[in-house]
């Protein structure tokens, strides 16, 4: 599965909220761990409310402690501090692949919330659009939630053939712990029709009816049919087609079947260009509190 994991760190507890992720994923997969801290031209003070880290040698020895504190013994941990500095985090991270050549970012998103995160853009969701490497994005646990884990696994497909990359990550990961996946389709409704197909349907609503069921009819084939490349030994695999805000509906299918970890397609569109192109990945992020793992699809640009 993963073989190298990069975990960003800015010296927050926030930011640390990636870190059970990461031991779970190094342990199971046997991965390598870097830890990496991009200095910042004109840092604050602060971030988040704690004292922002000073200088060099303050990152590096708090990279360490982190290795030390966090990681078992038998986990590679690397620490890496990112000297020169520079003006844009997303873009730091991003550029560390050619270096690392990592597999798997994991990364907290926190800050800014709803419709600002949307406009603005979280430093996660700008690497994900900058980077091809998949990204998980965890948000901060409340007192009293477990841990990390795998199953079960929610997969939303799109009837695209690109999309169908999450189908092998999941029947990896969901293999290596006997794990539970749910593949998922949403086939708008008239009303939540966006994009370039809204305008055109009130025009022409009866039709545009008509297609929508029969795309809901034939979703409920293509779901079934891609069960198979999933199920395994130890995996069980179901299968739903529903209506509605393709967004609102995967947050509510993930919070009903207790999703622990939600693996979307993404078209790495981050700020105003994930609300222009009706990015779901964004979108869904601001909706859950399930981590979420953005697989890049291929071909499409940042």
């Amino acid at each position: 599965m993963f073989r190298h994991i990069l975990v960003p760190l800015d010296g927050s507890e926030l930011a640390e909220a990636a870190l059970p992720a990461a031991v779970y994923l190094a342990e199971l997969c046997n991965a390598a761990v870097t830890l990496v801290h991009v200095a910042e031209e004109h840092p604050p003070s602060e971030i988040h409310g704690e004292p922002h880290l000073a200088g060099v040698k303050d990152a590096e020895d708090y990279l360490r402690a982190v290795a030390q504190r966090r990681f078992k013994p038998t986990t590679t941990v690397h620490c890496h501090v990112h000297t020169t500095s520079v003006t844009d985090v997303a873009r730091g991270i991003a550029d560390h692949q050619a270096e690392f050549d990592h597999d798997l970012i994991i990364m907290c998103i926190h800050g800014r919330s709803g419709v600002n995160t949307l406009l603005l853009g979280s430093v996660a969701q700008k690497v994900i659009a900058l980077g091809t490497v998949p990204v998980l994005i965890v948000r901060p646990a409340h007192d009293g939630e477990a841990g990390f884990s795998l199953s079960p696994i929610l997969v939303p497909l799109d009837g695209g053939a690109a999309h169908e990359a999450s189908l092998a990550v999941a029947k990896e990961l969901a293999a290596t712990v006997r794990g539970a996946v749910h593949l998922l389709m949403v086939i708008p409704t008239f009303t939540t029709l966006t994009g370039r197909l809204a305008a055109p349907s009130r025009l022409l609503p009866s039709t545009t009816e008509r297609m929508l069921d029969m795309a809901a009819e034939e979703a409920v084939s293509y779901v079934e049919s891609r069960r198979a490349r999933v199920a395994g030994p130890g995996v069980t695999v179901t299968t739903a087609v529903e209506r509605g805000e393709p967004a609102h509906v995967i947050a509510r299918c993930a919070e009903r079947s207790r999703a622990r970890l939600i693996i979307l397609g993404t078209h790495r569109r981050a700020g105003i260009d994930a609300i222009g192109e009706g990015s779901i990945g964004s979108r869904v992020s601001s909706q859950v509190s399930a981590p979420i793992l953005l697989i890049p699809l291929a071909g499409a640009s940042a």
